[in-house]
């Protein structure tokens, strides 16, 4: 029984592997459940034993990763000063990225369209980064909607950031991680420019501020 619940399980996780590797080269709708199934070395109709279909093979991809994500950003990071917390959070979230690169890019270009369930997972983890930038720098629950917008925008900057570096090989890691942390305090400093309501301890703002790269 045991032999057969592992086999089992390493079946599923060749058809995760194989799925992660094929959505990160290509769309979402260019993907085929054969070739999936191909790739894994395994029998076609395990994805629908194990998945359901194609959508559910994609959304236990996205959940994987989602679960790796969180496992990175919760653990702890390095650093006497919120500068180098901020840069060392960073650096490490480059380096994830280009450790997992297929995962990555099956995120940012599955070409999701309309499914809800999808874009809801997708927006999830675009969020989570964010909302724990936040909350190291003091601001918890619901945040105001200029600092919500913001930090929309610095994440999907950031991913683009990567995309850049993962398509050119060019940039170079420490390139990246000053922009992302000049691009953010740039707009935490506009953030508190619009709403002064915001309110942040002067010496997080004092650090922030000693973060900027010139």
């Amino acid at each position: 029984m045991t032999s057969n619940v592992g086999a089992t399980a390493d079946r599923r996780r060749l058809l995760l592997e194989a799925a992660r590797q094929l959505f990160g080269t290509r769309s979402y709708d260019d993907v085929t459940t054969t070739e999936i199934a191909k790739k894994a070395g395994v029998s076609y109709g395990l994805i629908a034993h194990h998945f359901g279909n194609k959508r559910g093979l994609y959304l236990a991809v996205m959940d994987d990763i989602r679960n790796e994500l969180a496992a990175e950003q919760d653990s702890p990071v390095e650093g006497e000063t919120l500068t180098e917390q901020l840069h060392n959070a960073l650096r490490r979230h480059v380096d994830y990225i280009d450790s997992h690169r297929s995962g990555f890019l099956a995120l940012l270009r599955g070409d999701l369209g309309a499914d809800p369930g999808m874009r809801a997972m997708f927006d999830e983890l675009r969020w989570s980064g964010a909302s724990r930038i936040l909350h190291r720098i003091g601001v918890h629950g619901e945040p105001p909607p200029v600092l919500r917008a913001a930090m929309r925008s610095w994440v999907a900057q950031f991913d683009e950031l990567m995309l850049d570096r993962l398509d050119h090989g060019d940039t170079s890691v420490d390139t990246i991680v000053a922009l992302a942390a000049n691009a953010l305090i740039a707009a935490l400093g506009t953030v508190l420019s619009l709403d002064q309501n915001i309110e942040l301890d002067p010496e997080v703002l004092a650090q922030l501020g000693s973060c900027q790269v010139t």
